[in-house]
């Protein structure tokens, strides 16, 4: 397949249409039908075009990530995230699904109906584009608008999947708006009506897109559109949607035929399985010094050649869209932001080394402190003996990380994440009292300390000083890991393949350098999904999903570490502490659609408790 190739005269004479064409359409200001006809006799044009859909996904790296609004993280900012967990979302005040500098991967009703307008303008106009072209010429060009047309239906599919698992059911659009269009007559589709709408775009996207190796790294391909579609069916037969007691059928299905659902989900992921296309990227087990090293380093990629990437999108550290995850996530100690820390709960759901549960081992006491109960492990210290994920993706007290700067040092070794208090006693008198430099009383930028003691290892990159320069790393929107998660949960909840569903389970654990596991086979799946997929944007979808989202969003807790010298005696206490109230009810399964947007179109119809 020849590559398109973009030209940036092109591309700005395109910018100019569409500041031209905008128009309000339902709730967005969109761009309508362009009226030049040059755009759609022209390849390269359309291709410049539909560039426009994929700048505008909102997916990729963001200061407010979705992460945020779960329990694996609490946010920095005081505004934002915490608007949803504390339980103040209201359809007037919506944040974080307002696409601003701060949140631009949140999912945001507005822009997303505008970028599904770019897409339904391309689609009403491409197989016009063949016509302007004559002889073998034209054959090539129909070639090339075929697989620009799976692209189309493999972006909108992604856009209105996005808007589903958030708001749920949303009008259906599959032709673009005109002004003189009846707007008052557009509704909102039925969830199963919406859920089969995005399946058929996948399955036309997938049947003209081509394979990974085939097209440019970035742009769509057969296996992102059947991997997606995976994602979008497994949501969809989940209890959320699917158990019966939906509040309308805005919200899931009036009738749900599970056992179909459930086999749908789980032939969307064999269907990506039996491509052959995609493996597991191997981190070195059983070694797990190695595991942890390579997992960490798997998050770091320049591109998407790795066999385990499915779709995502690269960077460039001066170019297009900002990734600055270390400036926005890295230790305030180094003049970063640390913004999303992961959450005490997170932490301690890490297993031990051996594959068995931290909480097996340690304790809290009356006081609030992690006391070592164990018969196996000796080590007081709560973070000695995990399992390697947890090493490849936490930055926690201790942890080898950046140099700091040489006139700060009088803390050893240098080249640590310093999130303890140390304190030098004699006769019961404190004489010294020293903050770590990452704390929140530290002496660099200690309003940007974490709020929970931990911040996030995994997506950053320790060669970047995100203060001085921006990240290239990759963003991993869909890898294979995630498919054998989904196809093992399809599996399981289908009844009697719980044999053949801890297969693909333990696929994952031990790639990761873990043994099988034990116990119950849900709990495990469940751990490996919140463990493996941890900051990549599924858990908030998951524990809605799940129908646990009031058990699992409560109050954000975090971690306090005081080390006491004392005449020639050292002791440390690690003090669990609150790091953020949260007030969590049955309405924030669903997110409003913002009164703005219900005054433009009263005919829509509110989730309910809104």
């Amino acid at each position: 397949m020849k590559k398109f190739k973009n030209n940036i005269k092109i591309f700005a004479l395109l910018m100019l249409f569409l500041q031209a064409c905008e128009t309000d359409v339902l709730d967005a200001t969109a761009p309508d039908r362009y009226s030049n006809a040059a755009v759609w006799s022209d390849v390269i044009l359309a291709n410049t075009y539909l560039l426009k859909a994929y700048d505008d996904l909102g997916m990729g790296y963001a200061p407010v990530m979705i992460e945020s609004v779960s329990d694996n993280v609490r946010h920095e900012f005081t505004w934002g995230s915490q608007n949803y967990v504390q339980g103040n979302i209201t359809a007037d005040n919506f944040q974080p699904w307002v696409r601003e500098w701060d949140s631009q991967e949140i999912i945001a009703w507005r822009e997303n109906f505008q970028t599904i307008q770019t897409i339904n303008v391309f689609l009403a106009n491409i197989d016009g584009v063949p016509e302007a072209y004559e002889g073998s010429e034209r054959e090539t060009v129909q070639q090339q608008v075929d697989v620009l047309k799976g692209e189309a239906h493999f972006l909108r599919a992604f856009t209105y999947a996005q808007l589903a698992r958030t708001f749920g059911g949303v009008p259906i659009l599959r032709e673009p708006n005109e002004r003189s269009d009846d707007f008052m007559s557009i509704t909102r589709s039925t969830f199963e009506e919406t859920i089969q709408f995005i399946s058929d775009d996948y399955d036309a996207a997938a049947g003209l897109l081509l394979s990974g190796d085939e097209m440019e790294m970035g742009r769509a391909t057969k296996g992102a559109a059947l991997a997606l579609k995976s994602r979008i069916l497994l949501f969809a037969a989940s209890d959320l949607t699917a158990d019966g007691s939906a509040a309308n059928e805005l919200l899931g299905y009036s009738s749900p035929d599970r056992n179909a659902l459930w086999t749908a989900a789980r032939d969307a992921a064999k269907a990506v399985i039996d491509l052959g296309t995609y493996n597991l990227a191997d981190f070195g087990a059983p070694d797990q010094e190695a595991v942890a090293q390579n997992y960490y380093d798997f998050f770091r990629q320049k591109t998407l050649s790795n066999s385990e990437i499915i779709w995502g999108k690269m960077y460039l550290k001066g170019a297009g869209d900002a990734n600055q995850m270390n400036l926005w996530n890295g230790a305030n100690g180094n003049n970063n932001w640390a913004g999303h820390n992961p959450t005490q709960g997170l932490v301690d759901n890490y297993q031990m080394e051996d594959g068995s549960n931290f909480y097996d081992h340690f304790e809290i006491n009356s006081e609030g402190n992690y006391v070592n109960v164990s018969g196996q492990y000796e080590s007081e210290n709560i973070y000695h003996n995990r399992e390697p994920r947890f090493y490849g993706s936490i930055l926690y007290d201790g942890a080898l990380w950046q140099p700091r700067f040489p006139n700060l040092v009088g803390r050893d070794p240098v080249g640590i994440y310093d999130r303890r208090t140390r304190i030098t006693m004699e006769n019961g008198e404190v004489t010294s009292q020293v903050f770590g430099i990452d704390t929140r009383q530290g002496p660099v930028e200690n309003w940007n300390g974490s709020f929970t003691g931990y911040i996030m290892k995994k997506l950053l990159d320790e060669d970047i000083k995100g203060k001085d320069e921006n990240n290239d790393n990759v963003w991993i929107e869909v890898r294979y890991a995630e498919i054998l998660l989904n196809y093992g949960e399809a599996l399981l909840e289908l009844g009697n393949a719980e044999e053949e569903a801890a297969v693909y389970i333990n696929m994952i654990r031990n790639r990761a350098g873990m043994p099988d596991f034990t116990g119950d086979i849900t709990d495990a799946l469940r751990y490996e999904r919140r463990q493996e997929l941890a900051f990549e944007g599924h858990r908030w979808y998951d524990i809605r999903r799940w129908k646990i989202l009031e058990e699992e969003l409560t109050d954000a807790m975090g971690i306090d570490i005081v080390e006491i010298k004392e005449n020639g005696n050292v002791t440390t206490s690690w003090e669990r502490i609150l790091a953020e109230d949260r007030e969590v009810g049955p309405r924030m399964y669903w997110v409003p659609i913002p009164t703005v947007e219900i005054n433009k179109a009263p005919q829509l119809e509110q989730n309910p408790g809104y």
